[in-house]
């Protein structure tokens, strides 16, 4: 299979990944990552959840595979056909409205990927596989800090912060923008780092030792399952279309921004490529900011809460025969009737009364 047929291969897999994770997500109950470890058990405890993050560790696989052979300036416009068939997807099987600003955002993100398509020569015609150019899977470490560090802030402040449960007039207005933004930064760390294990395997497939003396794995394990888990919880609350588009967004800016000031990957060669890319990235950001911020939850099956219970309140009634079997009816009994000496009585009574004078 040719590394274009592979790299339209792998937004495949995340797409049908993270379609998985929203059916998914209706079954479930409400997810936070206030509560990181009922999060997490629930998680791991369904069998379609762990389908879905086999897909999309299928589709980081071949992401890592497809950046060995060709540049990262073409890798990222390839996601642009993709998010299209999306759009159709949560349209049609999840019934969800795409409002004119959201139509104007997916513009944007249209246009900033066709600026990287012809920065990376995808315009201009094939490109040959194995000019992936160096991807310095042997990066120093502060290099590497400076490309996770800022990536991890943003997401653990919607994990511990953000996503704390407040309810009421208080309530924090669910938005599928942040979510997306943060699983997709973690994503693209997960995805720079899965580059660096297939550059440092590619040459000698046994060299397992040698890659876990460096950082990449453990990057790949915690961004990668901390990327997935924040985006299910964000596809549990918000639309598909919404979400996966920002989480584009943020991956694939954080791959190409990685991929250059990090693992070495080739700058644009000539001004008119680097000012193409640069129109692509301002693109990518206007998007950002051209998506409505702010939408309607989806219902999520909600825990029952326990009956409050005060000293003058009746005690709960526990479901059981005695709710399920109605009460018997009692009908009034029929008035009995009086005797003829009691009647012949009363008659005289009345008669007595008659003839008293008044």
């Amino acid at each position: 299979m040719g590394a274009l047929a592979l790299a339209t291969a792998a937004p495949v897999a995340y797409v049908a990944g993270f379609t998985v994770f929203k059916l998914t997500g209706r079954r479930m109950p409400r997810l936070t990552g206030y509560r990181f470890v009922h999060a997490t058990v629930t998680l791991a405890s369904s069998p379609a959840w762990l389908f879905g993050l086999a897909l999309l560790i299928g589709g980081m696989v071949v992401q890592s595979i497809v950046l060995t052979r060709l540049p990262v300036s073409v890798v990222v416009p390839m996601y642009g056909p993709v998010m299209l068939v999306l759009l159709l997807v949560a349209v049609t099987n999840f019934r969800e409205r795409v409002t004119p600003g959201e139509l104007g955002a997916l513009s944007v993100l249209v246009l900033a990927l066709l600026a990287f398509a012809a920065a990376g020569g995808l315009l201009s015609g094939p490109v040959a596989a194995g000019s992936g150019g160096t991807w310095h899977a042997d990066a120093p470490l502060w290099r590497i800090a400076l490309l996770i560090g800022p990536s991890l802030v943003f997401p653990l402040w919607l994990f511990v912060v953000r996503d704390s449960p407040v309810d009421g007039r208080h309530a924090k207005r669910v938005t599928g923008v942040a979510f997306g933004l943060g699983s997709g930064v973690l994503v693209g760390c997960a995805e720079s780092s899965g580059a660096g294990i297939a550059r440092l395997l590619q040459h000698d497939p046994s060299g397992w030792q040698h890659v876990l003396r460096t950082p990449h794995p453990y990057i790949v394990v915690v961004a990668g399952l901390l990327g997935a888990g924040l985006a299910q919880i964000g596809l549990q609350r918000c639309r598909l279309s919404v979400l996966i588009i920002m989480l584009a967004v943020g991956s694939k800016a954080s791959l190409w921004l990685g991929g250059i000031l990090v693992y070495g990957q080739p700058w644009p060669e000539t001004p008119v490529k680097f000012a193409l890319s640069a129109v692509g990235l301002v693109l990518a950001v206007a998007s950002v900011f051209t998506i409505p911020r702010h939408e309607r939850e989806d219902p999520v099956a909600e825990e029952p809460a326990a009956p409050v219970q005060t000293p003058f309140a009746p005690p709960a009634v526990q479901p059981g025969w005695g709710t399920m079997l109605s009460a018997p009816v009692v009908e009034p009994r029929p008035a009995v009737p009086r005797s003829a000496a009691a009647m012949r009585y009363a008659a005289m009574q009345d008669e007595a009364a008659r003839r008293r004078p008044g």
